[in-house]
Parts: C-alpha cells; structure tokens; sequence
C-alpha cells in the first residue's frame, strides 16, 4: 500500500489503521510533553515514573481527547462550520469545553486515586489543585490534537476537492476533444461531397484523389483521435489534406502555401491539436468582401520542439475575434492542461492580415514516458 492509499482510502480497514497511527502519535506526544507534575512555584518538574498506573491513566485522559476529537470533527465540523452556522458552533464549543473540564475534573478527583490505590502506587508529586490539574490535561491539551485533526480533514477535504475539479476537467476536455472532431461538420462534409461530385461528373481525376483525402481524414478523425498520441507526421499530412479539401472548395479564391521545415519521422503529438487554428483562419476566408483569399502555414521541426506559424488574410470590417471561439477555447485548455507554462501561445490582428504561433514541446515515440507526459487526456475517467 501507498502513501497515497494510506491517506486518502475510504476502505474501513485502511481508515481504522490510519486512525490508530495518528493516536499512538498523539499519545506518545502527550505523554512526553504533559505528563508530569509541578512543584509549588513551577522552580523544579519531576516526571512520574513510567509504571501501569502512569499508562493507564494516560489512556484515560487520552480517551477525553478521543471522544471531543470526534466529536467536532464528526459533528460540529460538518453539521456547523463548513455550513458557516457561526453562532451554533461557538455554543457547541463552549458546551465541548465544560465537558472535556468536567471530565478530565472527575478524572483527577475519583479515577485516579482509584488506580493509585488499586495498585498500591504513591505518584512523586500529588497534584496540588485538581481544577489546575484538568484544565492543564484537557482544555490546554484536547484543542491542540482537534486542531490538528481538523486540519488534517480540511486539508484532505480540499485535495479531494482539487482532485475532482481536475478530474471534472479533464472529462471536459475528453468531451471538447470528441466535440473537436465533431468539427468537422456535415455542411463541410456535404460541400466537400458536392465538389467530388461536380469534378466526377466532368470526368476530371482529381475527384478520385479528393476523395481518397476524404476518406483518410474521416479515417484519422473517427479511429486515431482516441489515443493520446499520434505520429506527428501523421498529424501533418491530415492538416495538408483538410487544407487541399478546402482548396478545392474555394478554387482560385484561396491562394495557399504550406511548408514544413524538419523531420517529423518519430515525434508524436496530441491529435487534432492544430487543426482548431487551421479551420479558424479559414474562417476568415469564406468572407465574400474578399475576391482573394490566402493562408500560409509553416511548421518548423527542431529537435523536441515545434513551431507553427499560421497568418491569414482577412476583409478590413471582419471582427478580431476567433470566428471558431469554442475550437479556440478548448485548444486552449488542451495546452494549459498538457504544457503547463511550457508553451508559447500569441495571436495578432492587423486590418487585413491575422498571425498566429504557436510553439510546444514534442516528445519522440521511443520515450516510454511520451504516453505519460499526455495522461491528461486518457486518464480522465480515473478514479480518485
């Protein structure tokens, strides 16, 4: 078992072994710091000797501590503080407190002398004033281990929490991924179609390579988006087919250059992670103020690294915003979530032209911890 289990595991077993470690701790403490009695005038301190009496009454002032522990943290915590009922948790305070002062007083006064003479043992030092006695054992005592036990809880409380917003995100993202693919929308998908038809009908060859383009961009979308990775020269030749798809719809309307620099031959790369900038900037294209259209895309390889650098034209009234706002946004949260302060992200907008860069880590396939570095994803649905 992990630390991880240990700490944070519901199974009865587990809690009732994390829960006797914390009170031997505690005890241990206490009986090292507490135990002992004062002289008049606090000149000299003498412990009291290490015997059966010492530990069974440490127990029993233990069990003052036990009991009001849980008790807070059991009720008082979740049924007042965290409801913020402010006025309820003073008066149950107040009401714990005269308890533990009362109990840890009857403790003093009859329980102990009880196992002194049961055992016939006479402590070193007699305690000289009983109320002294049990505020020093429970009230200046018991709060300090339900501090701890509370901040203990908080703190778990908080992590779990944590822990669920990230998981919750996560599950968003797996869904803004499955909504990323879904993108590729049928009114694309039905233009594309009519334009393959029209180049089949006037007998033209390029009908056929159109549609083999088709065909492996479904492909990718519908059987390789699953994984965590994919090759990124895998990533690369769908970003060049989705582009000549849009090509051939626009016809001499868009003018469009593609050049990559680099070896992509075993880099991997979250799939569909560019193409959310490449549909936005041909957004931008299908404005019909502008009897010329044009996008250049350069991808630069070096090493671990990549660099896109996407620009644009555009009409003078178009808005600056991305026109696709929720590809934009969701690409956005894949790489905060996966390149945490670990990517360089920035868009520009002149009257006529949009830039975008983009530059991110890659990782080679032959690093057994590539998978890893992008659990974001396939790990979504795991369980905390």
């Amino acid at each position: 078992m992990n630390w991880h289990n240990f700490i944070f595991s519901d199974k009865p077993s587990v809690r009732l072994r994390r829960h006797l470690v914390f009170w031997l701790l505690w005890w241990f403490y206490f009986i090292v710091t507490y135990f002992y009695y004062l002289q008049i005038g606090l000149q000299k301190i003498e412990f009291e000797s290490w015997n059966l009496p010492f530990f069974i009454k440490s127990l029993l002032l233990l069990s003052i501590h036990i009991l009001s522990c849980y008790c807070v943290i059991g009720f008082l915590l979740p049924r007042y503080l965290l409801k913020a009922k402010y006025v309820a948790i003073i008066i149950g305070s107040i009401t714990l407190c005269v308890a533990i002062l009362f109990a840890g007083f009857y403790m003093h006064k009859i329980i102990f002398p009880m196992i002194n003479s049961a055992f016939n043992y006479h402590p070193v030092v007699a305690p000289r004033n009983i109320w002294w006695t049990s505020i020093a054992s429970g009230l200046f005592s018991a709060p300090k281990v339900i501090a701890i036990a509370i901040a203990i809880k908080l703190l778990k409380r908080w992590y779990l929490k944590q822990k669920e917003k990230e998981r919750l995100e996560k599950e968003k993202l797996i869904t803004d991924l499955q909504l990323l693919k879904a993108q590729i929308h049928p009114e694309f998908l039905f233009t594309t179609l009519d334009s393959v038809y029209e180049f089949a009908l006037k007998d033209n060859s390029r009908a056929a390579i159109l549609l083999l383009k088709l065909s492996d961009l479904l492909s990718y979308v519908l059987y390789e988006c699953g994984k965590a990775l994919v090759p990124l020269n895998k990533e690369i030749k769908i970003i060049k087919d989705y582009m000549a798809l849009e090509k051939a719809r626009m016809g001499n309307r868009l003018e469009m250059d593609i050049a990559v620099k680099g070896e992509a031959g075993g880099k991997m790369i979250p799939p569909l992670l560019l193409l959310p900038f490449i549909e936005n900037s041909f957004s931008y294209c299908y404005n019909k103020n502008l009897e010329t259209s044009w996008i250049n895309l350069e991808l630069r390889i070096d090493d671990i690294e990549l660099s896109m650098k996407l620009i644009n034209g555009k009409s003078v009234d178009a808005v600056a915003e991305p026109i696709n706002e929720n590809g934009m946004v969701n690409v956005q949260k894949r790489l905060d979530i996966m390149y945490p302060g670990n990517y360089k992200f920035k868009t520009s907008t002149e009257p006529e032209i949009v830039m975008t860069y983009l530059k991110i880590p890659l990782k080679e396939s032959k690093d057994e911890n590539a998978n890893s570095f992008y659990n974001a994803e396939r790990n979504a649905y795991a369980t905390t």
